[in-house]
């Protein structure tokens, strides 16, 4: 499972690295300048001297003497850059204006280590799951019919309000952010599609969230419980800034699963921390299958949406035919 934790460790290591690189090419680029214009040691030399000169300056001359040997240490300095550049030793540029490649402004970490992370988010993700084609964009609601059936049911206007609902849950979407969603419905109605959108769309905003099927999620706990190796991956389950539990039925359902569930959704409800569950079964199945503590904390803590229509994935298939 990826961590908030371990994420923004890679974060600052790759920040680190592209300093470092940037760093040993100037040095370089340095050494060579050197070796190609003697002039460079002889600027150095004069430049050591003049530092020597106002220390003593400093001590016992006017403010005229010190203002003369500043202004001649600056034409040398800028005869020794121009040197530089011109034989490619540009001075490093960082990425960063704020924090000078650093990660931190003011002891707190800054914006560009929280983009890094981000991005490295974004990318293992999408190692685990098809994260860049799950998009809103290719969310095609042509594949749901636009009647209306005998219960008054229409799927593809059900389905535009879910859709407008996910994408201002991104919009909207901060540290604020407090809404919690329910999906329900089949299997192959998108429910799937539309919650990696959100993810996509969240982590783009700079947020690290957690995703995974509801039987990876509970294993990973499960393992790292019974190997007493700590609660590194619960913790990060339990405090990221988005959980999603996908598939949530088909995991063995066991007092121990039955007891996960109930803290992460309960605890998150406590801290105000947004959570998606995406699930094939119905409230009362829900209710059923694990206890009515838990299926109460859904129906008066999360938002629940009802996907409808056919199994896209058949749609799909038949269309390849």
């Amino acid at each position: 499972m990826i961590t908030k934790e371990a994420t923004y460790k890679k974060a600052f290591e790759n920040i680190k690295e592209a300093l470092n690189l940037k760093t040993a090419a100037y040095e370089k680029a340095v050494l060579l300048a050197y070796d190609k214009n003697p002039r460079l040691y002889e600027i150095d030399n004069e430049l050591s001297v003049l530092g020597a000169k106002l220390v003593t300056a400093a001590l016992t001359d006017g403010k005229e003497g010190i203002e003369a040997l500043k202004e001649t240490s600056k034409k040398l300095t800028e005869e020794k850059n121009s040197i530089l550049r011109e034989n490619g030793a540009e001075p490093v540029e960082y990425c960063c204006k704020a924090c000078l490649d650093t990660g931190y402004v003011g002891g707190k970490i800054c914006e560009c280590v929280k983009k890094e992370a981000a991005r490295v988010m974004a990318e293992e993700l999408s190692r685990e799951m098809p994260l860049i084609d799950s998009k809103f964009e290719d969310f095609d609601l042509k594949y749901y019919s636009d009647k209306t059936d005998e219960n008054g049911q229409n799927p593809r206007r059900r389905m535009t309000a879910i859709l407008k609902l996910c994408k201002e849950y991104v919009l909207n979407f901060d540290e604020n952010t407090k809404e919690n969603l329910l999906f329900m419905g089949d299997a192959g109605l998108g429910k799937t599609h539309l919650t990696l959108a959100i993810v996509s769309g969240v982590i783009e905003k700079g947020y690290l969230p957690v995703y995974g099927s509801a039987e990876n999620l509970f294993s990973i706990i499960e393992a790292e419980k019974f190997a007493g190796e700590g609660r590194g991956s619960y913790e990060s389950i339990l405090n990221c800034d988005l959980l999603v539990i996908d598939d949530l039925g088909a995991e063995m359902a066991t007092s121990f699963t039955k007891s996960v569930l109930y803290n992460l959704v309960n605890t998150r409800i406590l801290t105000r921390k947004p959570t998606i569950i995406n699930t094939n079964l119905t409230m009362k199945q829900i209710e059923e299958r694990y206890t009515p503590r838990i299926s109460s904390r859904l129906i008066g803590n999360y938002e629940g949406q009802k996907f409808i229509g056919r199994d896209i994935r058949q749609q799909k298939r038949l269309e390849s035919i």
